[in-house]
């Protein structure tokens, strides 16, 4: 099976798709170049910001560049508020970002339909659903949306549904450059083995997962990324809550990152941090910090 990072640089460079500098391979790379990697955040960091209106979905991208100095964004479905189906709507943030020099990069989807869902016609919403974000995505040059099958049960059962669910709607992005991937984020979709099985199952060149340092529920964080980065299409490094050091509580980020880095894994990193108590800004610039420093030491060892 080709790996899919090589498979979606071989692609992009025949397709043109701006999404391509994000994903590369480290075919013909080295993996010491320190421009190997990017820092991306998650739009979901400023969650409580967007519900309270303290943020504007649309001036998002402007703010974590001006505060952050970060150019590669991704987004989270609900502060579209519907008006992702919008290609005026969609346009007026593909023009801010491109005008700020911002690459869109990942929107993570969560929809009330179920692509796993045991019940064939809730799964079949549940794609009509998703199409509308592909096509959003693809409008916005973003490289891929982040998919959830998360409705458990039996794992071989649950497995054929998720290839059916996520299948279809793949098959819907294969003419596009946007890339399906799924995170683990409960039940049977925390398990990297039963991920890795869809993804085989699959063996789709627009199928992914998104490795996550905090979601893997009982199974070992460190080894549960380092399987599955062979799938990444790009890498969530979640932060919750900081030692007086500034290190993580949760995650070991120089141990995560050396993993990321010894991997054939090239292109972004983003932001999630999810703390209560510390403003969103405040958090994310220590999450970047971590992931400086964890991405130098592993260059240099």
């Amino acid at each position: 099976m080709i790996n899919p990072n090589r498979r979606h640089f071989i692609q992009a460079l025949g397709s043109g798709a701006l999404g391509v500098a994000l994903n590369n391979s480290l075919f013909g790379k080295d993996k010491k170049t320190r421009d190997r990697f990017q820092i991306g955040i998650q739009e979901y960091t400023f969650n409580r910001w967007l519900k309270s209106g303290k943020l504007n979905h649309l001036d998002y991208p402007a703010l974590v560049k001006k505060e952050l100095g970060i150019s590669h964004v991704e987004y989270w479905n609900r502060p579209f508020d519907g008006k992702h189906t919008s290609r005026e709507y969609v346009g007026e943030l593909a023009n801010r970002t491109r005008n700020d020099g911002i690459q869109n990069v990942l929107i993570l989807v969560d929809e009330k339909h179920e692509l796993d869902h045991a019940d064939k016609s809730e799964r079949d919403k549940s794609i009509d659903l998703h199409k509308a974000w592909i096509d959003c995505a693809e409008q916005l040059g973003c490289l891929a949306i982040r998919v959830n099958c998360r409705m458990g049960g039996s794992p071989k059962d649950n497995l054929s549904r998720a290839v059916d669910g996520v299948g279809r709607l793949c098959e819907y992005a294969k003419n596009t450059s946007v890339n399906v991937v799924i995170e683990p984020h409960g039940r049977n979709s925390q398990d990297p083995d039963w991920l890795i099985s869809v993804m085989n199952a699959l063996n789709h060149p627009r199928a992914g997962i998104l490795p996550d340092f905090n979601n893997f529920g009982k199974y070992d964080r460190y080894e549960a990324v380092k399987k599955t980065l062979p799938f990444a299409h790009a890498v969530c490094a979640k932060a919750l809550k900081f030692d007086k050091k500034g290190n993580e509580l949760n995650t070991d980020f120089e141990r995560m990152l050396k993993i990321v880095h010894n991997s054939e894994y090239s292109g972004v990193i983003s932001i999630e941090f999810e703390g209560h108590d510390m403003d969103p800004i405040a958090g994310s610039r220590m999450t970047k910090e971590l992931i400086l420093r964890g991405l130098e030491k592993a260059r240099l060892s």
